[in-house]
């Protein structure tokens, strides 16, 4: 008979646990976990530094509305118009307190219209439009602000529209009307032929067929600025305007 083997329990090896009482080394965290930990702080940091960039836009817009209207109520002053309202000033003791509102709600709509982008100059406050419409709804969204489309009846207000309209196109607000198509300035102001710029040849009342004859004016970029007739049913940016004396 053959010789067996080795015996089964010779060859067999017996692995023992190990001990319970030794500490286990801290496993590192997941490659996701460690993303995800990156991610928060980078957005973060980004948070910190959005919320720091609003907080200076916030000073330097409330600084340059207070400057603004420093030079506004300086400019009525030297015209001998009604002030623009002082925030820090005391209520006069005859002022009732229903005008005492109104005295703050007059300067709340200057800054307001300083904070969207209207420009200050001379007493007057300008809004140059980003987008196109025709003459009638331009008119419209200036009235929706409590002011009108632009009159211009000084060489100095026309040098600085022009000088601000760079190169472009905007609705003022000179309309012919009647059957002899009188011009008029929309806000009330007098019109004058003496006094207008028109551009050469213009206005030429030019036939548009089905849109009819040219009866709005604008700001054009022929002679830097000069006065252009063209069809009221076209679109194009607009410029409103409002005097700061007015309530």
């Amino acid at each position: 008979m053959a010789a067996l083997g080795p015996d089964l329990y010779e060859t067999l090896q017996i692995r023992y646990p190990r001990s319970p009482t030794r500490a286990l080394a801290p496993e590192s965290p997941p490659a996701a976990s460690r993303w995800a930990l990156g991610t928060a702080v980078g957005m973060g940091v980004v948070m910190v530094l959005v919320l720091g960039a609003a907080l200076a836009a916030l000073i330097t817009l409330h600084t340059r509305d207070q400057a603004e209207l420093r030079a506004a109520r300086a400019d009525l002053a030297a015209a001998g118009a009604p002030l623009l309202p002082d925030p820090d000033g005391p209520q006069s003791p005859s002022e009732s307190p229903a005008a005492a509102q109104r005295r703050k709600e007059q300067l709340g709509r200057w800054l307001q219209g300083l904070s969207l982008g209207w420009l200050h100059h001379r007493g007057k406050i300008y809004y140059f439009s980003g987008e196109k419409k025709p003459w009638g709804e331009a008119e419209a969204a200036c009235r929706f602000t409590h002011s009108h489309l632009a009159s211009i009846t000084s060489a100095e207000e026309q040098d600085y529209l022009a000088r601000e309209a760079r190169g472009g196109s905007y609705w003022i607000g000179l309309v012919a009307t009647g059957s002899g198509g009188s011009w008029r300035w929309v806000d009330g102001a007098a019109y004058s032929q003496a006094q207008s710029f028109w551009a050469p040849g213009q206005p030429d009342s030019q036939d548009h067929g089905q849109w009819g004859q040219e009866g709005c004016a604008q700001i054009h970029p022929v002679g830097n600025g000069l006065w252009n007739d063209h069809n009221c049913n076209f679109t194009f940016p607009w410029i409103c305007k409002r005097d700061l004396s007015r309530p």
